[in-house]
């Protein structure tokens, strides 16, 4: 299944962002993700507590992957629509609900990295800025190794840095990304992130919602709502 979101929806937090649940998680094995099951145990669980959440964004499911690591395998049409789809996955992370499912290596990672920052900010009329407790759209849940200090040192690592920080932080060597590629095409995106959202909410007029306003929707959102059954590919 498909849906089409408006960047502008998505800035003012309404419509379906507000109902999509994004799953930021480190692929365990080249092709597998969860050889596990822990991930899908985790992510099912999260979904019982959660029951506002109609759709769930999980990137080996909802985006066309590589057919190895020797042979793209994928055709033009599907080529384009994983390129299209990558343009557009900071914002998405920056104003979806996000489950962060963290494991021994998610701090080492560049997509994870990049994934959990977005999460942890609030995109304003000003650029980004650390969400405040009422903002908050992320949860953490440790799986394998990972216990409560390392959700304590991402949350250090991460939420509090600008732009500027966090793109010095990911070009780092010791952080570590599959292609090479990506973190090439993605830190001038980091970097930019200010002057992108607030371009974003300039052509949208798009007003900042107070944290009053913001916690009184999750509030309400959170007593009702039809269960999840979705996975959705977003374009």
């Amino acid at each position: 299944m498909k849906k089409r979101i408006k960047l502008s929806n998505a800035f003012a937090r309404e419509g379906l962002t507000q109902s999509i649940l994004f799953v930021s998680h480190r692929w365990e094995e080249t092709g597998e993700p969860d050889g596990l099951g822990t991930q899908l145990r985790t992510m099912k669980e999260h979904l019982r507590q959660h029951p506002t959440i109609q759709y769930v964004w999980y990137d080996f499911c909802c985006m066309p992957q590589r057919g190895s690591a020797d042979a793209d395998g994928r055709t033009p049409t599907e080529a384009e629509e994983f390129r299209h789809m990558l343009s557009a996955i900071a914002d998405l992370y920056l104003t979806c609900h996000v489950l962060i499912l963290l494991d021994g290596s998610y701090k080492s990672r560049f997509w994870t990295l990049m994934e959990a920052w977005c999460a942890m900010m609030t995109a304003t009329a000003a650029g980004v800025r650390t969400a405040c407790e009422a903002e908050r759209r992320y949860t953490i849940q440790c799986i394998h190794s990972a216990g409560e200090h390392d959700e304590q040192a991402l949350i250090k690592l991460v939420s509090t840095k600008t732009p500027d920080e966090m793109h010095d932080i990911l070009a780092l060597p010791d952080i570590y990304v599959t292609n090479a590629k990506d973190k090439h095409a993605m830190l001038p995106v980091v970097k930019k992130t200010n002057k992108h959202v607030m371009q974003k909410f300039l052509e949208g007029n798009i007003k900042s919602p107070c944290a009053v306003e913001l916690a009184g929707s999750m509030t309400s959102s959170a007593q009702s709502g039809p269960r999840p059954t979705r996975a959705c590919s977003l374009l």
